[in-house]
């Protein structure tokens, strides 16, 4: 957080976002997703509708690596259970469905959700500057 005082006497304070390069944005590709890792923080990166989005790498499902899933319609898909999550807000679209590659009737998806309710996947803010990505924090 910055304060100043200009000469006029009112008091600015202004609060800047901590960013985090994560790498080129022509890295990501058309259609397709890009994990990137930076300290302890992996995201899976893809464009959608002409600016970047971003979620962790780890589905909240069960922790499947979302970055080794595909991109639909804007949706990230769990290469695990074919959990679906909005790229852009981390919205659950499906939760489960799958067993491998089989796709469950709904009255079955209860086995694999067993005391795991519905979770947001974290989306994180995603700034491109010069041809670079950056996480803001």
């Amino acid at each position: 957080m910055s304060t100043t005082i200009p000469a006029d006497g009112a008091l600015i304070i202004s609060t800047m976002t901590e960013r985090v390069e994560l790498g080129d944005a022509a890295e990501v590709p058309d259609g397709g997703l890009k994990t990137f890792k930076t300290g302890d923080t992996a995201v899976v990166v893809a464009r959608v509708g002409g600016r970047y989005c971003a979620v962790d790498y780890r589905c909240p499902h069960m922790g499947g690596n979302l970055g080794r899933g595909r991109l639909e319609a804007g949706a990230v898909v769990c290469p695990v259970h074919g959990s679906r999550f909005d790229i852009c807000t981390g919205e659950v679209l499906d939760w489960a469905p799958n067993l491998g590659s089989v796709r469950l009737p709904r009255f079955l998806r209860g086995l694999l959700t067993i005391g795991r309710a519905p979770t947001r996947a974290k989306a994180h803010t995603v700034e491109l500057d010069g041809g670079k990505l950056y996480l803001a924090r």
